[in-house]
């Protein structure tokens, strides 16, 4: 028997189609979906310096969503829940790297998965779900996982340095923080990726299938290595530390990832002092460095996009652009993820729909990560699969001015200390306020703070005071997790 959820997911794709269908698309379309790690917005379309003309073109063609968030800001943990539509506080998956993910959730049919089972041919590489290959990319659930060569360095000096080193924090032997090599673009992974992605487009617009092609760039991710001509855009002396560099009065310690511990596993970090401390050249050079990978990136996304039209399966392939999380570049004393700041979970979104979309354009709807596999489902009219906890985006797509949330909800865990063992940090971002709390493990509230992102969007102050408003937030954000909790 049809259940009334059923129902209504069968009464809403079949509302989506009519409406595709009077818009002249009645093919079922093909998925370019192109996930990106640890890129924060710093793109030309987002308003700031990067040079990304590509990113940038593909934005003017789609809906660039404004406020967008990941679901939790480590790599493993956001790329699963967008990838199989639960959140990391219902499944207990929070690690970087969800390692065994597989083993404990066996029925869960992911994003690739309910594509290949619907008639889709599904072809993934890079940096999907954590990590490029084994167990844990869902192997046996794409038609094909390609593993991709390449190489992380090629300057010799930075190959003898990580042969070299050994980390003072966990033993483990990294190189550089940052390599400018005079290589060619198909010297590293991405561009590797980027090559045997246009080539797999290619390859699949002649089949008589739709396809569903993931492709997982990693760059900005550390170490910051791109080729020399991309450094050579950017005059270092023009970056410089953001404003709001020092950490927030009224915030609690175990808000922040003060060690900065992923970006000290480089082998030219200093292991001594904080993050405040490193001094002005290391920062400029690993801005720098950042935003060289950007640029990086976005010639390896013009490539796929080229490819696109190339195959002449533009007007019938939807683009997905996104981001697993952001990333501290010197924002509260310190670097990379692993909090609730605003700088940490807002991420990049992009997407782009031949007949969707009205006008091209951007908007300020509050959405998630994990709403791009309702999303998906609802615009090649598949059928939903019923676990799913996110909201489908059809409504902004279809009008940018529309809402499908009042808030965006993340949650991060946090080794507090101070004896308080760990803590979770959950957070909710309004249209005016991030208000984040930190539970110990019986769902106590240990600390909490509200920033106004509106008048402060560096979050350099907590709003004190307002006791009304802390309270309606504070009932907002339990009656969220709690339903997370229980589906």
């Amino acid at each position: 028997m049809t259940s009334p959820t059923h129902f209504r997911q069968i009464v809403f794709v079949v509302a989506v189609w009519s409406l595709l269908f009077a818009r002249g698309y009645a093919e079922q379309p093909n998925v370019l979906f192109i996930a990106v790690d640890d890129l924060r917005p710093e793109l030309g379309c987002y308003g700031k310096p990067a040079l990304t003309p590509n990113i940038d073109r593909l934005a003017q063609q789609g809906l660039q969503f404004d406020r967008a968030y990941c679901n939790q800001a480590v790599c493993g943990a956001s790329r699963l829940s967008l990838m199989s539509g639960l959140y990391p506080e219902y499944t207990g998956e929070r690690t970087y790297h969800v390692t065994g993910w597989r083993e404990r959730w066996p029925n869960v049919v992911t994003l690739n998965q309910h594509f290949k089972n619907n008639g889709y041919v599904t072809v993934g590489l890079g940096k999907v779900f954590h990590g490029s290959g084994g167990p844990g990319v869902d192997p046996d659930n794409w038609t094909e996982w390609l593993k991709v060569p390449g190489q992380e360095y090629s300057d010799p000096a930075s190959l003898a340095a990580k042969r070299n080193a050994t980390s003072a924090r966990d033993g483990s032997q990294r190189g550089p923080a940052t390599e400018s090599a005079d290589v060619g673009d198909d010297s590293h992974f991405d561009g590797n990726r980027a090559a045997i992605g246009a080539a797999q487009i290619r390859a699949l617009a002649q089949g008589d299938q739709p396809f569903f092609l993931a492709v997982g760039f990693t760059k900005p991710h550390l170490p910051f290595v791109a080729p020399k001509k991309y450094w050579d855009l950017y005059q270092r002396d023009t970056f410089a530390l953001p404003d709001n560099r020092g950490f927030p009065p009224g915030y609690p310690l175990y808000a922040r990832n003060r060690d900065a511990g992923e970006l000290r596993q480089y082998s030219d970090i200093p292991n001594e002092g904080t993050p405040a401390d490193f001094p002005n050249e290391l920062n400029q050079r690993l801005i720098h460095g950042y935003y060289a990978c950007v640029s990086y990136l976005d010639r390896n996304v013009g490539v796929l996009l080229d490819a696109l039209q190339e195959a002449n399966v533009v007007d019938n392939t939807i683009v997905v652009f996104w981001a697993d999380h952001g990333w501290k570049l010197g924002d509260h004393s310190s670097w990379c993820k692993h909090t609730n700041f605003e700088c940490d979970t807002r991420v990049p979104l992009i997407i782009r729909h031949p007949s969707l979309l009205t006008a091209a354009g951007r908007t300020g709807a509050l959405v998630e990560l994990i709403d791009l596999y309702p999303t998906l489902c609802d615009l090649c009219g598949l059928e939903r699969p019923e676990h799913l906890q996110g909201t489908s985006l059809l409504p902004v797509l279809d009008d940018p001015t529309k809402s499908v949330r009042e808030f965006a909800y993340s949650s991060y865990p946090h080794g507090a200390g101070q004896g308080i063992g760990r803590v979770t940090g959950h957070s909710i971002r309004t249209a005016q306020y991030r208000y984040t709390e930190w539970w110990d493990k019986g769902d106590q509230v240990i600390d909490a703070v509200l920033s106004d992102i509106e008048v402060d969007p560096g979050e350099v102050t907590a709003v004190e005071g307002d006791a009304t408003l802390k309270s309606r937030l504070s009932a907002i954000l339990r009656g969220r997790v709690l339903a997370v909790r229980k589906r």
